[in-house]
């Protein structure tokens, strides 16, 4: 598990590597891009928060393992982040499950 530390948030967040990495090549090419967006992350069993993602907060990624990027996926987080209701990473059409099977073989 990775962890996304953001602004002043005292416990960091943890996500999947697998999916944090590629959240964070996502939000550096955003950022880069000075396109804000709208992130929705599981915070807890039933709980969810959205926070918004801009340059002038600060946001770390510690991702504790190598992961290769699968570019469609990243393609998939690229257009969410872009759309009116941001990247929500609770939704199933964003998650490794829709993936197809080449990339589970390829992070086994």
């Amino acid at each position: 598990m990775g962890t996304l530390a953001y602004a002043n948030l005292a416990t960091p967040i943890e996500i999947d590597d697998l999916v944090l990495a590629h959240l964070r090549a996502a939000t550096v090419t955003k950022l880069r891009r000075n396109e804000p967006f709208a992130l929705t992350v599981q915070t807890g069993a039933d709980r969810t928060e959205t926070l918004w993602i801009h340059a002038s907060i600060p946001i770390r990624f510690v991702v504790d393992s190598s992961i290769t990027l699968d570019r469609p996926l990243l393609a998939r987080l690229m257009r969410a982040a872009g759309s009116t209701g941001g990247l929500d990473l609770t939704d199933p059409e964003l998650s490794f499950e829709t993936a197809p099977r080449e990339l589970h073989a390829m992070t086994a």
